[in-house]
């Protein structure tokens, strides 16, 4: 059965402000049964430019999981502190 990820490479760009995102945000996946594999870490670029400095990928059961996690309303509350406060890209994928 195929899973649903969020894949996000992103850098952020005040720190003290984007905390309020990252405490919130482990909370509200965990209740839509998310999990993550990747959560910041040290980077080793083997080809490319890579448009942020930070990488996370979270797994969910399936690829409407993740949406229904990307669009409900607690993460709603929160997801302006990550806009506001870094740049990069989020991406919702289906795969094994």
């Amino acid at each position: 059965m195929k899973k649903g990820y969020i894949l996000g490479q992103i850098t952020i760009t005040d720190p003290e402000k984007y905390q309020k995102y990252a405490s919130e945000t482990e909370k509200i996946i965990n209740k839509f049964g998310g999990r993550y594999l990747v959560r910041g870490g040290t980077q080793s670029v083997a080809e490319g430019t890579p448009p942020g400095n930070r990488d996370v990928v979270v797994e969910f059961d399936s690829l409407e999981k993740a949406k229904e996690f990307y669009h409900s309303t607690e993460y709603a509350e929160i997801i302006d502190f990550r806009k506001q406060n870094s740049t990069g890209y989020i991406l919702l994928v289906e795969g094994y």
